[in-house]
């Protein structure tokens, strides 16, 4: 039996709720973002509360597109970059709902959707709600330098995404179908450098990729595209030429998340995006949209998250990564 890579039955997508910073409003997916914000801080005396607000906004949003209520969600499974989720789990701390926190880095989100299909699939719950969200301002703080600092970044930067994603997965049958998952290992390829967290996690997405395909007996041409979460330039750069020593040739088959969700050329944003938010804010506006619209059957979504810690990287401590796959395929009997 293989646990790492598992179809799944009657799990579908029902509703989606995003909304991201002014940086996200600013970029070239512009026209897919009907909600977000103008102040970074949300209203709110601190970032840490505006990343709050932005998640509960994202459930709200999400609840507001689907049929369930509130009181409907059976369980709810998120999970963020800031200490101890606490953003994630104080979002939720006014619904009634069972929650589960998790953490996986910016690769939280397909490890909660992964985790919401096997409620669903095993027949636990109808539904289940999963969501994340990210701040600039608390994650620079956090892993890096205030803002305020000013200090000078590396080109090999990225930068985290202002945002809250919710989704809502169901058992009834739906347009957008959950068909698979791979549970992504830890890889570790003993990089130190924490201003270039793309090229490391590549090889957890390369590794994550490569079983995918293998456990589950798919080609490559089954895809429309295999999505990255957040390599963002350089990143995505080891992934396409590791994966064509592999034999996949991705040239015209891989995006990333991290390489959309800005203009490099025109905003001050380095390497390009990442964050907890960055591969489902691009993944259910400009993807999904392109599947609800008949051009693209099914993707390969790869989450990626570093997994060190803020301690961990000051002791010098090498960067374990993970990456997470979840496939999502147009259900034509629909």
């Amino acid at each position: 039996m293989n646990s790492q890579s598992v179809f799944v039955q009657h799990v579908y997508l029902d509703a989606v709720g995003i909304i991201v910073g002014k940086l996200e409003k600013d970029g070239p997916l512009r026209r897919y973002f009907k909600n977000y914000i103008e102040d970074s801080y949300f209203g709110e005396s601190t970032f840490e509360l505006a990343q709050k607000k932005l998640s509960y906004q994202a459930i709200q949003i999400a609840l507001r597109q689907s049929k369930y209520e509130s009181e409907d969600i059976e369980i709810a499974i998120g999970g963020d970059l800031s200490n101890q989720i606490h953003a994630s789990t104080s979002s939720v701390e006014k619904y009634s709902f069972p929650y589960i926190g998790v953490y996986a880095a910016c690769a939280s989100f397909v490890l909660s959707m992964i985790l919401g299909s096997i409620y669903i699939d095993k027949q636990i719950t109808v539904n289940a709600l999963c969501f994340t969200s990210s701040h600039l301002g608390v994650s620079e703080k956090q892993f890096r330098y205030p803002n305020e600092y000013g200090i000078q970044k590396c080109d090999t930067n990225t930068t985290t995404l202002t945002g809250g994603v919710a989704l809502i997965l169901t058992k009834n049958r739906n347009k957008i179908k959950i068909n698979s998952f791979t549970v992504g290992k830890v890889v570790d390829v003993l990089s130190k450098n924490v201003n270039d967290m793309g090229t490391c996690m590549a090889y957890a997405a390369l590794d994550t990729f490569k079983t995918h395909l293998t456990n589950l007996n798919k080609n490559l041409d089954e895809y429309d595209q295999i999505i990255t979460g957040d390599l963002s330039l350089y990143g995505s750069k080891i992934f396409i030429e590791e994966a064509k020593k592999m034999g996949y040739f991705l040239e015209q088959k891989h995006s990333d998340c991290g390489s959309l969700i800005y203009d490099i050329t025109t905003q001050d944003v380095n390497a390009g995006g990442s964050g907890p938010t960055c591969c489902p804010v691009v993944t259910f506006s400009y993807f999904l949209d392109k599947m609800l619209k008949g051009e693209m059957k099914r993707i390969l979504v790869i989450a990626t998250g570093a997994l060190h810690s803020q301690i961990s990287y000051q002791q010098k401590q090498s960067i374990p990564c993970i990456a997470h796959a979840i496939e999502l395929e147009v259900n034509y009997a629909y």
